[in-house]
């Protein structure tokens, strides 16, 4: 995962979802949460999309009052492979929340939002690898995908949001 550091920030959330999007099949629709997994993963697309979703929220779906949000749903589920679905969308969403309160420059966020960083998505595709859920080859493709068209090197008046659309999402 070392190709985060040669790609933009947009690039990396779209990494994270991607990822996400792969391991959430192992969720059934059936399951408890499966409807809120799914909203926080579309809502965070939109968001990349140019959507213009508020970081408060986005935390919403890790961090909630009433307790029935994304990180609930991870630590109840006992099932080793949905817990590897789970948690693999916890990080996308909580990586997604990460970078909206960068670009709304907040000097402050939320406590649960404090310790996600870019390790955060190596340990995301190190997990979603290591579940047997996900291809290195999957990787590879969404990788390459964006080192040619969101490279650090991009200049911004070249730049276009990442539609999800585009991805190499096989």
């Amino acid at each position: 995962m070392d190709f985060i550091k040669k790609v933009n920030e947009d690039a990396k959330v779209a990494v994270g979802l991607a990822i996400a999007e792969k391991m959430f099949k192992v969720i059934d629709r059936n399951d408890n949460g499966y409807n809120l997994g799914r909203e926080a993963l579309d809502s965070c697309w939109k968001w990349l999309e140019g959507e213009k979703i508020a970081a408060d929220n986005l935390c919403n779906y890790i961090d909630s009052e009433d307790y029935i949000d994304v990180a609930e749903f991870t630590n109840e589920e006992k099932d080793v492979q949905k817990q590897y679905a789970w948690y693999s969308v916890l990080d996308a969403v909580s990586y997604t929340i990460y970078q909206a309160y960068k670009k709304e420059k907040r000097k402050f966020v939320p406590q649960v939002v404090e310790v996600i960083d870019d390790e955060t998505l190596r340990i995301l595709g190190e997990n979603a690898i290591e579940s047997g859920y996900f291809k290195i080859e999957s990787l590879n493709s969404i990788k390459r995908y964006l080192l040619e068209n969101y490279s650090l090197k991009d200049s911004i008046e070249t730049y276009n949001y990442i539609k999800r659309d585009s991805l190499p999402l096989s």
